[in-house]
């Protein structure tokens, strides 16, 4: 199978930033500070956090997308989960077409936004935080399921493979490097009222990389947590698209 992964093919990319924090954060014993937070996030960060949703059990922060197609997408982009708090900061969606979204300094805004948490729960500890980036690459026409296939070295395995997923962790300098990938499918938009025709069915890859610290005993220090975000920018920047065609 001759596909290359390149930065050209990705149809979509999202990345998010997830918190690991002890005791948990709930929306039952801590909804004052949290709604507080979720506020100072919206007036920092207008172009990421936009309106907080607030529950009984669940509290998030979501804005709305204006496409170039005049779509409108609504994405959490603040999240607080079992374990902590996800930031999510999409670059690239695919509706109808791949649009771009442009969110400079994602980093920074994490940075910010986590120096902000550690503030107001001041009494928690941080034990991991990691970088996940949610990639789907573009086959076209090509079968991305003979793509991932074609990494199986047994003739047989290719050949009666109807799904794969393949999940790899690869630790490098002290940091856990886990990827996921499988076959996954885009299908061009229909007319209202009439079926996709066949022939607009495209295929797709879906690469997950998530990078995070390995076990501390302790609190995280802000030079380790600034270890990782370094770390998973350059690897996906660097790293990922020679590792995916096997180029080492």
């Amino acid at each position: 199978m001759n596909y290359q992964f390149s930065t050209e093919n990705v149809s979509q990319h999202v990345v998010k930033y997830g918190v690991d924090i002890r005791p948990a954060i709930s929306p039952e014993q801590d909804r004052t500070k949290l709604q507080d937070y979720g506020n100072w996030l919206v007036e920092q960060f207008p172009d990421v956090f936009e309106t907080l949703l607030s529950g009984p059990r669940q509290l998030r922060v979501q804005r709305t997308f204006i496409l170039p197609n005049t779509k409108r997408v609504e994405l959490p982009t603040f999240v607080l989960t079992p374990r902590g708090p996800v930031f999510t900061f999409p670059e690239r969606l695919f509706i109808d077409r791949p649009h771009e979204l442009n969110i400079p300094e994602k980093d920074k805004i994490f940075r910010r936004a986590f120096e902000e948490l550690r503030t107001r729960f001041g009494e928690r500890t941080v034990p991991r935080v990691g970088v996940v980036h949610e990639f789907v690459f573009d086959t076209g026409y090509i079968s991305s399921l003979d793509v991932v296939a074609s990494t199986l070295k047994n003739d047989l395995w290719r050949e009666k493979s109807r799904n794969i997923r393949i999940h790899l962790e690869a630790p490098v300098e002290g940091k856990n490097v886990n990827i996921e990938i499988r076959p996954t499918y885009l299908q061009q938009a229909a007319r209202r009222n009439e079926p996709a025709p066949a022939d607009d069915v495209k295929y797709g890859i879906v690469v997950n990389v998530d990078i995070n610290n390995q076990q501390v005993g302790g609190d995280l220090t802000k030079a380790q947590i600034n270890d990782v975000i370094v770390f998973a920018s350059d690897y996906v920047s660097d790293e990922l698209i020679r590792f995916l065609n096997n180029e080492y």
